[in-house]
């Protein structure tokens, strides 16, 4: 007998499960103790299917078999989601039949990370997946594949060409590509892509139309910002622009009406031409803010060659430029600032975070004489004859 109380357990079933799916799939298995009508219902679940280290608190080879024992006793059509988020994989597991239970669920959001997020971080993890050509993801609209290893790597440029719902694609760390990935025409709603530190890659094409957001993180050589021979891009329509520089960077093609947010990583070595990039600034009429990320991972650097910039005009539209991980090398990082002090001429922030070695295990140590320069640099930019009295200097600690 229901009680008076219990006014929930008289609702229709299906009701109950829609309520089921909002929680998440380990909450709504702990229903089925509440009363025999309530014993199979969160099989059911058409939610979100999220499993994460800090929610199930066991080891990988614990959390993969109740990953299988759940998806065996799962009864629904469809799933709104299915995401492994598992920072702490020390076993090999086959997750093949993982990703074709995602798509006999018809999921509109598949998320597989393993190991951590950490861009190029040295302890890469990888999962060995197969993505099987009569796999359906019509349905599909977010696909996150991280610290994986494709078996075959031309199979991911056949899932894209089968998934016309698709709104945001991120590539991180993914080992086993084919050297080619080609994002097609029919990803027509397309909004953010991603992709980080793949590997082997060399040529990169997107010819879907509607990018937003595009990040582009090399690793060492993969990839090349100068071979722009073989990034094919529509980037009329970029909002947000992510580029890693490893090497010297003709911009002068690019033509970017519509964005609004520019990082750049900037990785330099000795006698580099670096401040080439600037050239994007004049081609990004609506650009509002600016981040430029110094990588030393390779060790610091005394000085950077020369640079032309009596061809340029000045920026009248950025109004906000971050500086992380700012060491103040007065021919290196410390040039750039003033420069970008100088051609910037609406500027009303300027926001420096300067460096630390807690930024990741194989960082340069500073000399006590650098932190000194680093501290008597960003004292300078105080000073009026460097920074006009309209900019605003934010210093940013913390990492």
């Amino acid at each position: 007998m229901i009680s008076r109380w219990d006014r929930i357990s008289e609702l229709p079933e299906e009701i109950l499960v829609c309520i089921l799916s909002f929680l998440t799939p380990k909450e709504a298995a702990r229903t089925s103790v509440l009363s025999r009508k309530w014993r199979y219902l969160w099989t059911f679940f058409i939610g979100h299917f999220l499993f994460n280290q800090n929610e199930w608190q066991m080891n990988w080879s614990q959390l993969a078999t109740r990953i299988n024992h759940i998806m065996k006793l799962h009864r629904g059509m469809s799933l709104e989601g299915f995401t492994v988020d598992f920072g702490k994989v020390d076993s090999v597991e086959d997750i093949d039949h993982w990703i074709e239970f995602a798509a006999k669920k018809r999921v509109k959001k598949l998320q597989l990370i393993f190991g951590s997020t950490r861009i190029g971080n040295p302890g890469r993890c990888f999962m060995t997946i197969q993505l099987r050509a009569n796999l359906n993801f019509e349905s599909l609209k977010v696909l996150w594949l991280v610290k994986v290893n494709l078996r075959e790597g031309a199979a991911l440029n056949h899932m894209l060409s089968s998934t016309p719902n698709l709104e945001e694609l991120c590539l991180r760390d993914l080992d086993g590509l084919s050297g080619e990935l080609l994002v097609p025409t029919s990803c027509i709603k397309l909004k953010v892509l991603h992709v980080l530190t793949c590997d082997p890659l060399n040529k990169l094409e997107i010819f879907a139309t509607s990018i937003e957001e595009f990040r582009l993180i090399g690793f060492e050589v993969d990839i090349k910002i100068k071979e722009l021979h073989q990034l094919i891009l529509p980037i009329f329509q970029l909002k947000e622009l992510t580029l890693d520089l490893w090497t010297w960077l003709d911009v002068k093609q690019f033509s970017l009406p519509e964005l609004d947010f520019l990082r750049l990583a900037i990785v330099a070595s000795e006698g580099d031409e670096m401040i080439s990039w600037m050239y994007l600034l004049e081609a990004a009429p609506v650009l509002h803010t600016l981040e430029i990320y110094f990588c030393w991972e390779s060790g610091f650097i005394q000085r950077l060659a020369t640079f032309d910039m009596h061809r340029m005009q000045p920026n009248r539209c950025i109004k906000v430029v971050k500086m992380v991980q700012f060491v103040g090398l007065t021919s290196v990082d410390f040039e750039i600032a003033k420069t970008v002090i100088k051609y910037l001429e609406s500027l009303g922030k300027l926001i420096i975070v300067p460096y630390s070695e807690a930024e990741g295990p194989e960082m340069p140590i500073l000399t006590a004489e650098m932190k000194k320069q680093m501290e008597d640099n960003i004292a300078q930019l105080r000073e009026k004859e460097f920074l006009p009295s309209t900019v605003e200097l934010v210093i940013e600690r913390g990492f």
